[in-house]
């Protein structure tokens, strides 16, 4: 994929799916909630309503998932998708494949469904958690920008599994960094690089850390074969 961020345009009330069935409540939902649904009130769109401080740092994650190497025609999975803002990122960028984006949360997926993609490739949004039954979704690429931040870190493990479960060919995921020792006013979860590469070890030997691409942040690569550099 390019390595320029894009700038999302406006978006005109679009509606596609049916409806929309939520998973089961849990402690880990309400904390979503808590966090997501005021600032979604307050803000309705844009990365802010998303908890991301600004574009700029949203976009800065969006080149590091895309950087596993999705091809044009792949099918992605956006776990944790929000409102949908990687699949506008990806329609800047000439892919022409499918997307999914699933989300916990009915509010961010009713107002991502209202939202308008570019023309030339299939994006549709579900309601539901990727650690149930993630074989159901199936995609060439799975992504998950920075939905770590309140889980626990047993939570954050069982998701990353869930991820690469989904996965054909790699996984792709972002997360806030042990590393960073400045304040962490907000409590979200910051996952040590290292342990967590650990972790993915465990699933697949061929893995990539990246912690250059922002000093708070870093990602990991899954791969279920060798990456195609081409």
């Amino acid at each position: 994929m390019p390595q320029a961020p894009g700038q999302y345009g406006d978006r005109e009330l679009f509606r596609r799916g049916g409806g929309l069935k939520a998973p089961a409540d849990s402690e880990y939902r309400r904390r979503l909630e808590a966090l997501y649904l005021p600032r979604l009130d307050r803000h309705r769109i844009g990365p802010e309503a998303q908890a991301w401080p600004n574009i700029f740092e949203q976009s800065v994650r969006f080149i590091a998932l895309a950087d596993i190497g999705i091809k044009p025609d792949d099918t992605v999975l956006d776990a944790g998708c929000g409102l949908g803002d990687f699949a506008t990122y990806l329609g800047e960028h000439d892919f022409q494949g499918r997307y999914i984006g699933i989300d916990m949360l009915p509010q961010m997926v009713e107002r991502a469904r209202r939202a308008r993609f570019a023309d030339g490739f299939d994006v549709s949004f579900d309601c539901a958690d990727i650690r149930d039954a993630p074989e159901r979704w199936q995609a060439d690429i799975v992504v998950a920008s920075g939905i770590f931040v309140e889980m626990t870190e047993e939570e954050a493990r069982e998701t990353i599994a869930a991820l690469f479960r989904a996965c054909r060919r790699g996984v792709a995921f972002t997360s806030l960094s042990s590393w960073d020792r400045s304040e962490n006013e907000e409590g979200f979860l910051r996952l040590d690089p290292l342990r967590t590469l650990e972790f993915c070890r465990g699933l697949t030997p061929r893995l990539l850390l990246r912690h250059e691409y922002f000093y708070s942040d870093f990602a990991i690569y899954l791969y279920r074969d060798l990456p195609d550099v081409n």
